[in-house]
């Protein structure tokens, strides 16, 4: 399986922003002076699991996405004899569906227990600073916030 441009581009703009924003928490801890090498290698080992956490994400999505069937196209709303737009009754779910939520469910799972076990090294070992190896995990959330925000205010204007 190729990886898609779309994949490709979103990692290396997550890539850039867990970047950005492990920088500035780098510069947080030599400005309150608590600043030594282990706070890069936790920085390092926790910005680097967010991002690989991201591309997994993406390559899931985009392997399920790719053996997703092609549906037919929605019908037209029909009226009822009182001329009221009867609701869709959503159809149950195929058996495709499930396997492709069976699959997000599976990689979600296996992608957590894979971010524990990082962050049980950060704050295990004595080379990395347990807190400069958790907060670079939660960058991709605040990313994401970020860039829903620019976007926003782009479309706007």
């Amino acid at each position: 399986m190729t990886v898609s441009p779309a994949v490709k581009a979103e990692t290396k703009k997550m890539a850039l922003g867990v970047g950005v924003l492990s920088l500035l928490m780098i510069a947080a801890f030599l400005v309150i002076g608590r600043f030594d090498w282990t706070v890069l290698t936790g920085a390092l080992l926790g910005g680097a699991a967010a991002i690989g956490n991201f591309f997994l994400m993406a390559l899931t999505v985009q392997k399920v996405t790719d053996e997703m069937p092609v549906l037919p196209p929605r019908e037209a709303k029909e009226e009822n004899e009182n001329g009221e737009e009867e609701e869709e009754k959503e159809a149950p779910l195929s058996d495709e569906a499930k396997q492709m939520g069976k699959k997000m469910q599976l990689s979600y799972t296996l992608r957590m227990l894979l971010m524990a076990g990082v962050a049980a090294l950060g704050v295990s070992l004595p080379v990395f600073h347990s807190v400069a190896c958790l907060i670079p995990m939660l960058f991709p959330r605040i990313v994401i916030a970020l860039r829903g925000l620019i976007d926003s205010k782009q479309k706007e204007a």
